[in-house]
């Protein structure tokens, strides 16, 4: 009997020590992992294609907006999607919030169509899908903050896997990525958009 509880015993151990180290292996991976995310944020290309069929904006903040706007009239491309508007808004709100003048106000009337029913970034995607099939758009330069655009260009190119896509990344102006470690609601948030871009990532399409 002393044997036999030894030889449990001794296995028990074994098997709580292998567990626990593959638990520590684990957790180091995602923090390796984590830190790998937030260093390599994307940064808006030098070269980037100079135009697109279309711009889609992801709302979640006035620095997307305005950015997509200025690639309009820099001419980048002819026609604006602004996908996740909240009730309530419409293109004179945003036009002032821009504090866009005659000639910004009559093209933001023209070339940029708001869209109202997205509540997330694949609803954004499915929106935009549709938007692109009714104007023959074959190519998007899609606009959102760095730190969201990793999980949006996979959701994006898998709704969209027949579209071209340039990346544009707006760095936010109160994401300060030095010492980003030290501030606890810039680390909450990589936090929770780090595994929202690992849950997307094992995700099976369909």
């Amino acid at each position: 009997m002393m044997v036999r509880r030894s030889t449990k015993s001794g296995a028990l151990m074994r098997a709580g020590k292998w567990c626990a180290g593959i638990s520590v292996v684990i957790l180091f991976s995602l923090i390796a992992g984590f830190q790998h995310f937030v260093l390599t944020l994307p940064k808006t290309p030098p070269d980037a294609p100079a135009r697109a069929d279309g711009i889609v904006v992801i709302t979640g903040g006035q620095q997307r907006l305005a950015t997509g706007f200025a690639l309009l009239q820099a001419g980048r491309s002819t026609k604006m999607l602004v996908s996740g508007v909240g009730n309530g808004v419409n293109k004179a709100i945003l036009a002032r919030e821009l504090g866009l003048d005659h000639h910004g106000t009559s093209l933001f009337d023209c070339c940029v169509e708001l869209e109202f029913q997205a509540g997330d970034t694949r609803g954004n995607a499915v929106a935009a899908q549709s938007w692109s099939a009714r104007n023959q758009i074959r190519s998007v330069l899609l606009v959102t903050a760095n730190y969201h655009m990793p999980r949006a260009a996979q959701i994006f190119t898998r709704q969209m896997p027949d579209i071209g896509f340039i990346f544009w990344p707006v760095s936010p102006d109160d994401l300060t990525l030095e010492n980003w470690w030290y501030q606890p609601p810039i680390l909450r948030l990589l936090g929770r958009e780090y595994a929202k871009y690992l849950a997307e990532s094992i995700r099976r399409p369909g």
